[in-house]
């Protein structure tokens, strides 16, 4: 069967459409089996040496489909994998799956050279394996970093953010980023503490200049002032948050309190991060501030920071121990819990179990084991 195309091909057939294309049917299949048995299968290859699946496969078989053998993939593979990187075949597919003309690249001329000079901007071995594997188009945007890492201060804040946005490295610098941070500026952030405010929140970098605009004025109408250290904390939320969410976040916020818009308003202005706490969450900490520890709403609504606590972690275990400790009268009844909550660790359980290890020798155990979320036996 392999002979008959030829045979056929050889034939004088009068020149009908039929023929025609029977004829060029022919030659195709001709060329087909003519192609030499060891011709490179992008796909299969990208499956069973690079560890992609095949669906990724067929995604990114176009990218090296034209080459003709493996030997420059596999000597990219070796680079990867090798002393220099040593990346597991896990990152390696990773990185190949999201950009498979890495494997087209010259280990001498490209990926060495690519590699030194991420290293050049002081990033250790681990933080090249890192970024390798977060910023999986690292090999055509790497000139950036001579931006991120002087303005964001380190090359661990860069990979912090990439983590989670990576458009840091795609994002145009001259019409996207650097007029987003002048408009930062003209509200009166500094360099330093617009770095600060976006490594949690880099959307305000890389978004819409006009939506940045958006999310300024959404934060004045929280009423923090822009000379104010909490407008950073207003701006975090208006990021996160949009004009209608807001909105019901507010409202939601005076009735489950039980309180006018005006205190709202007024917890907010001090603390406006208390708009990103979730409504199951607001109604269980109010709750047990109120129905538990017997506070007043109005207790809450001047120190609105305790809201933002666990409930499970941070509240439960330490108004347990205030509890016991007032049982064994070594704290007066009055004592502030708001103090208790917002201590650290290390000073809470100094201060609060340690000294007391000879009358209640069990509480530390059970005040980690509730934060835990155990029960200490």
């Amino acid at each position: 069967m392999l002979h008959l195309p030829k045979q056929l091909l050889s034939l004088r057939l009068p020149a009908s459409p039929v023929i025609l294309s029977l004829r060029r049917a022919l030659l195709s299949t001709a060329a087909a089996t003519d192609a030499p048995l060891g011709a490179f299968a992008a796909a299969d290859y990208l499956v069973t040496t690079c560890g992609l699946t095949p669906e990724q496969a067929l995604k990114a078989a176009r990218y090296i489909s034209h080459c003709k053998s493996t030997s420059n993939a596999d000597s990219v593979l070796a680079f990867l994998s090798g002393p220099a990187l040593r990346l597991s075949k896990a990152d390696i597919a990773h990185i190949v799956s999201h950009d498979a003309r890495i494997l087209n690249c010259s280990v001498d001329s490209t990926l060495k050279a690519r590699i030194a000079s991420l290293r050049s901007y002081g990033l250790d071995d681990a933080q090249v394996r890192t970024f390798l594997r977060v910023a999986t188009c690292t090999f055509s945007i790497h000139e950036k970093l001579g931006f991120w890492i002087p303005f964001l201060g380190s090359p661990e804040k860069l990979l912090r953010v990439l983590r989670y946005n990576y458009y840091l490295l795609t994002s145009d610098l001259d019409r996207v980023v650097k007029p987003n941070i002048a408009t930062l500026r003209e509200s009166g952030m500094s360099p330093a503490n617009i770095a600060r405010m976006c490594v949690p929140n880099s959307r305000l970098l890389t978004c819409n200049p006009d939506t940045v605009k958006s999310i300024l004025e959404r934060a004045d109408k929280l009423g923090v002032p822009r000379n104010s250290p909490m407008f950073r904390q207003a701006v975090a939320t208006t990021t996160s948050l949009g004009a209608e969410t807001m909105a019901a976040k507010l409202k939601l916020f005076g009735e489950t309190l039980g309180c006018s818009a005006a205190e709202v308003a007024s917890a907010v202005r001090r603390n406006p991060v208390l708009l990103r706490v979730s409504g199951e969450k607001l109604r269980r900490v109010t709750e047990f501030l109120t129905r538990v520890v017997g506070v007043d709403t109005a207790y809450i609504l001047a120190r609105p920071a305790i809201l933002m606590y666990s409930l499970d972690t941070r509240l439960a275990p330490r108004y347990s121990v205030m509890k016991a400790l007032q049982e064994k009268h070594l704290i007066r009844k009055d004592h502030s819990f708001y103090s208790m909550v917002t201590s650290s660790d290390d000073t809470f359980r100094r201060r609060h179990t340690y000294p007391h290890k000879d009358l209640l020798p069990g509480l530390d155990d059970a005040y980690m084991a509730a934060c835990r979320g155990k029960t200490a036996h």
